[in-house]
């Protein structure tokens, strides 16, 4: 039988992001450096459309 691995994100705009898994220790780590660039994507995209929608304001 294989094992189960389960990774949970919970966070919003006005607080802190809570990453939950259910992995060894090296796939955790692993598994957060993705989370976290993803993130620091999400962040980078976001910035840049705002910078857009207030340059042609």
């Amino acid at each position: 039988m294989k094992e189960a691995h389960s990774i949970g994100i919970i966070g919003g705009a006005d607080g802190p992001t809570a990453i939950y898994t259910t992995l060894s220790f090296r796939e955790v780590l692993l598994l957060g450096a993705a989370a976290l660039s993803c993130l620091a994507c999400l962040v980078a995209l976001l910035f840049h459309y705002r910078a857009k929608a207030r340059a042609k304001d």
